[in-house]
């Protein structure tokens, strides 16, 4: 029997469909193959994401999306296999069925992963915001609507088998309609709160989470959130553009179904799990208020970029200073000052926060170090009586500058020390 032969209709109940399904009637010569190497792809990201998973926890790092992957695997490898045996019995309405309610089921997984990866971002970026009573309700209306949808899909096109009344087969459509629109609207909304989540001016500081930057999670978000929709809306616009069985058009062809569907959540599904989401989107166990995103940062031990600077200046400020007192001096305001430094970097959060917090402790320990270490402990009286005023603050000037922190208060007291010790040298001169 060909893809285009229709199935008998006076058979029944179950009856055949009266118009053309995606990806129409499957034949062994063309879809088993296909279904075969979907299958294998199946089989390995399901392996890839379980061995992720088991990992990990072995490690002690809790990541269910990683058992969600899985889940979702195993009801594309179930899919494709009914698919088969539907291809090998054409004319058995019931597979045709079980293959139609397995197609369907799997992609909302992925949904909901978006949906609760956006939250996390949301979070993350806007805590005053995400935190809310008000939004987390609110995502829990969302996950519990996709299932809604799904309930809803499943149900009508499974009556739709079992009747010929056409007010039925018409109420049964619109819930059909009703169900893929919604479904199409719910994989474009992290789209659009990942994007709103990252233009809002923020209140307060964001609460980096999880391994790497912020603006590579959200980039990741993004493209996998586009890619389904692209799938979820082909499925509605195809639901909306119904064609006869003996008169299908091209979008309900074989090459549009398994772009559409399998393909697109095969580059979602190794796209998680090559980019490490696992890393990347992990939160402490039991998070549930501002702040406890934070409590999991020591895990990721990436060094800050200008921790590594501070490191290299501190050497310099080392080679530079005498072996004397001042050295000692030099080396012990540095050590807490790169202490608190790495304190800060260790964390591995985004690039932009862990090192305005480098920046700002720095800044504020050698303002506070610079004036009394450079310039009154480190010469001692002799020291002080036999240079000059000149060699005094082309050294102290030195320093500041191998530090490489220009602050206008230390440059005020170097010259105000440098006016009193020619004032001194003259006094004493006289």
């Amino acid at each position: 029997m060909s893809a285009l032969e229709p199935i008998p209709l006076d058979v029944g109940p179950p009856y055949a469909p009266r118009i053309a399904v995606l990806g129409l009637i499957p034949t062994v010569l063309v879809d088993v193959p296909i279904c075969i190497i979907l299958i294998v792809f199946f089989l390995a990201a399901a392996a890839v994401n379980l061995t992720i998973f088991i990992r990990n926890k072995s490690a002690g790092h809790n990541f269910l999306p990683s058992t969600v992957l899985v889940g979702f695997c195993t009801t594309r490898i179930i899919a494709l296999s009914l698919r088969i045996a539907w291809a090998t019995q054409p004319v058995n309405v019931k597979l045709n069925i079980a293959a139609t309610i397995f197609a369907a089921a799997g992609v909302v997984l992925l949904f909901v992963l978006n949906l609760l990866f956006a939250h996390r971002l949301l979070r993350a970026l806007h805590p005053n915001i995400g935190w809310l009573p008000a939004a987390n309700y609110l995502f829990l209306f969302l996950y519990a609507y996709v299932l809604v949808c799904l309930l809803c899909a499943v149900t009508a096109a499974v009556v739709s088998y079992y009747t010929l009344a056409p007010d039925q087969l018409y109420k049964c459509r619109l819930v059909q309609l009703f169900a893929s629109t919604s479904l199409a609207l719910l994989a474009f909304l992290p789209v659009l709160l990942v994007f709103g989540a990252l233009f809002y001016p923020g209140l307060r500081r964001p609460e980096p989470f999880g391994h790497g930057s912020i603006s590579t999670k959200a980039l990741l978000v993004l493209t996998t959130a586009l890619l389904l929709t692209i799938g979820a809306a082909y499925r509605c616009a195809v639901n909306f553009a119904v064609r006869p069985v003996w008169f299908p058009a091209w979008w309900h062809h074989k090459a549009c179904y398994y772009i559409f569907n399998y393909d697109l959540e095969l580059v979602v599904v190794f796209a998680y799990a090559l980019m490490r989401f696992d890393m990347r989107f992990h939160v402490p166990d039991g998070a549930c208020k501002p702040g406890d995103y934070a409590k999991g940062l020591h895990v990721y031990k990436r060094v800050s970029t200008l921790a590594k600077v501070h490191d290299r200046r501190r050497a310099d400020v080392e080679m530079c200073c005498p072996p004397s007192r001042s050295s000692r001096t030099c080396g012990s305001d540095y050590g807490s000052t790169q202490s608190s430094t790495s304190r800060s970097s260790r964390s591995g959060v985004i690039r932009g926060l862990s090192e305005v917090d480098d920046l700002r402790t720095v800044t504020d320990t050698t303002r506070s170090s610079y004036p009394s270490t450079y310039l009154g402990s480190s010469y001692d009286s002799q020291t002080r009586s036999s240079e000059t005023a000149g060699q005094r603050r082309a050294r102290t000037i030195t320093v500041i500058t191998i530090g490489g922190i220009v602050d206008a208060e230390v440059v005020t007291d170097v010259r105000r020390r440098e006016s009193e010790d020619t004032k001194s040298e003259l006094s004493n001169d006289e």
